[in-house]
């Protein structure tokens, strides 16, 4: 359990509103934990979702979902996108399969925290076959394949999750977020089976209209009344509207139980302009969260524009900014060799993919056009590009792209792709999602990636695994224990925050510097004009003003680098048919070379990286250590092998 300790600063980042707001969420689980009469509502669906025609769907597609939903009928799930699973059939709902413990609990859900489980089991494996991505796999092969088999099954597990999960009782009861991403996953696989039934009076609609009933009325309420609110909203708040709006858009009378599509569509509207700045970037300072909140965004988007009531300037402005949002994605992305920023759990909201291993590359070339490579999103929503109008620009400085409501400058420059992070920590007074990542930079060199983020890990199994790489040290921008940008308080909560970097432009040199009390932390990146270019990054600490102090830069390679030393300071690095050249400025006073294979025991967390949530890697990384002296020439120099 959290400690008094938390709590008190937890309690520091509210305002009096969301105190109030604390008070009245208390009132509403005491009143919920008591049975609830549900009120006899007319179940009837409307025209959305809107579905294509089966018979021209794609043979790519066709053979994907049909392998998916025979592996998911032998109970071998894929969690996160990457982690195979083998699960019972139905799968038992309060086991953790990864860790392969049960935690089977009969407790009202407000009296349970989710933060931290018993016997070393943690939440999100637990919630993750919850959200039922594999039930819906199962209805888009009944439907694409026209086989009530795949139907059966997925109501075999509806029926059985119902059973096993009363509401507000146990671990699935204890997230909104969680309950609304289930009444997206309903409302689609209610779509799918009752397409491919085509009206008729079958089992299979029979089972369907009890599961309408138990499942919707105490979600819509749940959902609803739970909602997140506050510091605690993040895309929290977004998602739980989004499966409120697709819900009642398909069910309309479900706004007899509060949420109505035109408050909603408000909402929307608010969050979809708060998760995204005017620039495009995500405001949580997390790229694959960035993903996240977009299907969220667009999923409501795509009902309400059915249901008729979004149009006019709310229309005008989500679509502004999703096309933004769009736009800033493939600009600050690398697709053909994607590494994320900030939090990122992998997330998505509908599997709309052939592979779930590669969903945030097949949304991009969705959204670049490439219909060939993103065939199940061209299936169901056809082109993006210019289907809802056009982004505008991000001005363009010394060659770079800037985005500077979110703090991200992107250039292109021959074989090369540099990414710098001038962003702040995250968002609200929270910062939750926030690494220690000011002035990080990220190259990628023909493509491949070469100096890469260190990734998130886990949120809840090894903390100390969260804490390393969501570090300062873990990040390469440069590093002095003079000077801490934040401290983490929790799991989800940062103090002491530092202020937003500072950075402009001296002719072509990129100057940035990050300000804590009376020191502050520089960085210099210059692109090297040479007939295969290359960057020059020089670092400086200032511990008072004029005099320097000692400071770290960490730099860390990809996974599939081979680093080897070609002098006392230069070294080759090895990707794929890419070689990279690193050349040392003679005023580094320590250089260690670190290799997955040397690893000290005191050195743990040295070379692991994480390219994507709960999946750890190994790879080389470059520590370098500066004590001022008669020698500052604190660079280190990138170029083309």
């Amino acid at each position: 359990m959290p400690s008094a300790k938390w709590y008190w600063h937890r309690l520091r980042a509210m305002g009096p509103r969301e105190l109030a707001l604390r008070l009245r969420k208390k009132w509403y689980e005491l009143s919920d934990s008591k049975q609830i009469q549900w009120p006899e509502l007319s179940l009837e669906s409307s025209a959305y979702p809107l579905l294509p025609d089966n018979v021209e769907a794609p043979a790519a597609l066709l053979k994907a979902v049909k392998e998916d939903a025979d592996r998911i009928s032998l109970g071998k799930l894929r969690f996160f996108g990457h982690l195979d699973i083998t699960v019972d059939s139905p799968p038992l709902w309060h086991r953790d399969y990864q860790a392969g413990i049960n935690v089977p609990t009969d407790k009202v859900a407000f009296n349970l925290d989710h933060r931290e489980l018993s016997s070393g089991a943690a939440i999100k494996p637990l919630w993750e076959p919850s959200r039922w991505y594999g039930v819906v796999r199962l209805a888009q092969a009944c439907w694409l394949h026209s086989d009530d088999k795949y139907g059966e099954l997925a109501l075999d597990w509806l029926e059985d999750w119902v059973e096993k999960n009363p509401p507000y009782f146990g671990w699935h009861w204890t997230s909104a977020l969680e309950s609304g991403m289930r009444l997206i996953a309903f409302t689609w696989i209610d779509a799918f089976i009752k397409a491919f039934e085509n009206g008729s009076a079958s089992a299979l609609d029979k089972r369907l209209d009890k599961l309408r009933h138990k499942i919707l009325l105490p979600h819509v309420w749940f959902t609803w009344r739970h909602r997140s609110f506050g510091s605690s909203a993040n895309n929290h708040l977004l998602g739980e509207l989004s499966g409120l709006v697709i819900a009642v858009s398909r069910w309309p009378n479900l706004s007899k139980l509060g949420p109505t599509l035109e408050r909603l569509s408000k909402m929307i509207e608010r969050e979809t302009l708060i998760q995204f700045n005017p620039d495009g970037g995500n405001f949580e300072q997390g790229l694959n969260y960035h993903f996240y909140s977009w299907e969220f965004c667009w999923e409501a988007r795509q009902a309400l524009n059915v249901s008729g009531v979004l149009h006019g300037k709310r229309r005008a402005l989500i679509d502004s900014r999703l096309v933004q949002a769009a736009y800033y994605f493939k600009e600050v992305q690398v697709n053909s060799a994607p590494w994320d920023y900030g939090d990122s759990d992998s997330a998505y909201v509908l599997p709309w993919f052939l592979d779930e291993q590669f969903v945030a590359r097949e949304w991009y070339q969705w959204l670049d056009g490439q219909e060939k490579e993103s065939v199940f999103y061209h299936f169901m929503r056809g082109a993006f590009a210019g289907s809802i109008g056009d982004p505008l620009s991000m001005p363009n400085q010394s060659g770079w792209r800037v985005f500077s409501d979110t703090g991200f400058l992107m250039k292109k420059c021959g074989q090369w792709r540099a990414r710098v992070d001038v962003s702040p920590l995250g968002s609200g007074s929270m910062a939750a999602h926030g690494h220690l990542d000011a002035q990080h930079f990220s190259l990628w060199l023909n493509g491949d990636a070469m100096i890469i983020d260190p990734g998130t890990g886990d949120y809840h199994g090894n903390p100390n695994l969260r804490n390393w790489l969501a570090s300062r040290n873990a990040h390469n921008g440069p590093s002095s224990e003079l000077a801490p940008l934040a401290e983490r308080k929790g799991l989800f909560l940062w103090g002491n925050i530092h202020s937003r970097p500072l950075w402009t432009f001296n002719g072509d040199i990129l100057e940035t510097e990050v300000r804590v009390g009376g020191s502050s932390l520089s960085r210099t990146i210059e692109p090297l004009e040479e007939v295969k270019g290359g960057w020059l990054v020089r670092d400086s600490f200032e511990e008072k003003l004029g005099q320097l102090g000692v400071f770290s830069v960490r730099w860390q390679f990809a996974p599939n680098c081979k680093v080897n030393p070609i002098g006392d300071l230069a070294f080759r690095v090895e990707s794929n048919s890419t070689v990279m050249i690193v050349e040392l400025g003679a005023g580094w006073s320590v250089v260690d070379l670190c290799n997955p294979n040397n690893i000290g025991e005191s050195d743990k967390m040295d070379c692991v990286v994480s390219p994507c949530f709960m999946k750890i890697n190994h790879a080389p990384c470059l520590k370098l250590t500066a004590k001022p002296g008669n020698n500052s020439d604190f660079t280190t120099m990138f170029r083309a092998g």
